[in-house]
């Protein structure tokens, strides 16, 4: 196995409740994410991707299979091992509470990122941020507002901002433009684009839209009932669509 790729093997994840029996949330999953590549998974809500992403960041472990980041099986790992890979893979979820701290500054929340996981002066960190926020139209006097007080949409784009800004070898984004107006959208999907095209990582964008997902990622997943069911290059979507039209 090369570096910088994911490889998902024969995963799944079962839920057991007392009252209600198992419920089955991922079953067989097989994946492969090449180095530098731009993934899609696609599926309506109870498909299964969420739960996907939370085992590829580690938030939870898999009922059986294996996980594989870079060769390691990432299913073995504490959090004492997670914590020394936080810099290699980063997340950004729908609801960003997991990732900010509601009580500190936009500015305070991304710059705790930068001077755990990287080697940058202050000054080089505000510049950084400073670009970041350009980035996704974000304005410059949130930076000292206590993320409590930031609207949902804003948020989520601190968390992006947040990931992107320590140039991880791996993103995981999941329905990070879910809910947000057009033009916040497609800020985001412009500083995704940017980032993956710049900076060689891959990713893994997880999403309802067809749209989003054709303008992000050159391979496409989709998942039903916890299963993937169909999978492609999205090349391949677009000409067929050519063709019907």
């Amino acid at each position: 196995m090369e570096m910088g790729e994911i490889v998902i093997q024969n995963v799944n994840q079962v839920y057991h409740n007392v009252n209600q029996g198992d419920f089955n949330a991922l079953s067989d999953i097989n994946l492969h994410l090449c180095k530098g590549e731009s993934l899609a998974i696609e599926g309506e809500s109870g498909s299964g991707k969420s739960t996907l992403a939370r085992l590829l960041i580690g938030i939870e472990k898999p009922t059986s299979g294996k996980i594989l980041l870079d060769g390691e099986d990432i299913t073995c790992w504490n959090y004492r091992t997670w914590k020394q890979h936080r810099k290699k893979i980063q997340a950004v979820f729908q609801d960003s509470s997991g990732t900010l701290n509601p009580a500190r500054s936009a500015y305070a929340n991304v710059e705790e990122a930068l001077v755990n996981l990287t080697d940058k002066k202050r000054a080089e960190r505000k510049k950084h941020i400073l670009d970041l926020m350009d980035a996704v139209h974000m304005d410059y006097g949130l930076l000292e507002t206590p993320v409590r007080q930031l609207s949902g949409g804003e948020q989520r784009r601190l968390s992006l901002l947040r990931a992107i800004a320590v140039e991880p070898d791996y993103l995981i984004m999941d329905e990070v433009t879910s809910g947000l107006d057009l033009i916040s959208a497609d800020a985001v999907l412009t500083l995704v684009e940017n980032f993956v095209k710049l900076s060689g990582s891959s990713c893994i964008f997880i999403t309802h839209s067809r749209k989003d997902a054709m303008r992000i990622a050159n391979r496409i997943i989709i998942m039903r009932e916890g299963r993937i069911a169909e999978q492609g290059y999205l090349i391949d979507q677009l000409s067929n669509q050519k063709g019907q039209g």
